[in-house]
């Protein structure tokens, strides 16, 4: 990557640079034609030598035409070279975000920041929706970048959030009475008795050898329909519970209070 002192200034404003890497990044700043004393200074030294590297670093940033910066300042500038670099290649915006969310913690949480550090804890609510995730965080990249108001942004997202969560109350009042709650169930028992189909035969097993044994085929043919729907009953119960647990930890994800749910 071509040296940029600007991006370089904001590094070091958020100490994202680890100390023995800032020789290497001096190398970088002279072959980008920045050959000033300090600079060849810094490049020179032994990543090893520690103290030596913090005494060179002010004179390499005051000869770069670098100054100190506030945090908050620098981490936007960071925040939107990446987010316009990804809208400019149209790349996966998801293996940035962890960068985003770094960004805002070194600068402690400027408000800005906050919707693009805290994506991924959206995910919670489609985590099999790849697309969807892509589609999210390209509309929170293109957010961060636009022009309007931050806080009519924020109005905007908060009034997104209190309708997914309405909607969320409304679809989950109870599993079988939801749509959503029916299908799951249904898919989630279908897989259950995928994994325990083996029972089933080894149960069809012991009753024959037990009608053999007892010389009464009623015994068998009896006792293999009574256990029958039992061995299908609890598996569904299992599913069911599963999901009441699911639903429960969705609704307090989204803050819903306990008493409402």
């Amino acid at each position: 990557m071509t040296f940029d002192p600007a991006t370089f200034e904001a590094d070091v404003a958020l100490k994202l640079i680890p100390t023995e890497q800032l020789p290497t990044i001096a190398q970088d700043a002279l072959e980008a034609g920045f050959d000033g004393p300090h600079v060849l200074r810094m490049a020179i030294i032994d990543p090893r030598y520690g103290w030596e590297i913090d005494q060179a670093l002010p004179p390499m940033l005051a000869e770069l035409g670098c100054s100190s910066i506030p945090k908050k300042d620098a981490a936007l500038r960071l925040a939107k070279q990446r987010a316009q670099a990804i809208l400019a290649m149209n790349e996966d915006p998801l293996p940035s975000l962890p960068y985003f969310y770094r960004l805002m913690l070194s600068a402690d949480h400027p408000r800005e920041l906050i919707e693009l550090g805290y994506l991924e804890d959206e995910f919670d609510f489609i985590p099999d929706d790849l697309d969807g995730q892509r589609k999210m965080a390209i509309r929170a990249l293109e957010d961060f970048l636009s022009p309007e108001p931050y806080e009519k942004r924020i109005a905007e997202g908060q009034a997104a959030w209190a309708h997914r969560r309405e909607q969320a109350k409304k679809e989950w009042p109870h599993v079988l009475a939801s749509p959503t709650g029916r299908i799951l169930l249904k898919e989630y028992y279908k897989e259950r008795l995928e994994y325990i189909r083996p029972l089933f035969a080894i149960e069809v097993v012991a009753w024959i050898l037990l009608g053999y044994a007892s010389s009464s085929w009623r015994i068998a043919l009896f006792g293999y329909a009574a256990t029958l729907p039992v061995l299908l009953a609890l598996p569904l119960w299992a599913e069911y519970r599963r999901l009441k647990r699911e639903r429960r930890d969705l609704l307090l994800r989204m803050r819903v209070p306990e008493d409402q749910i």
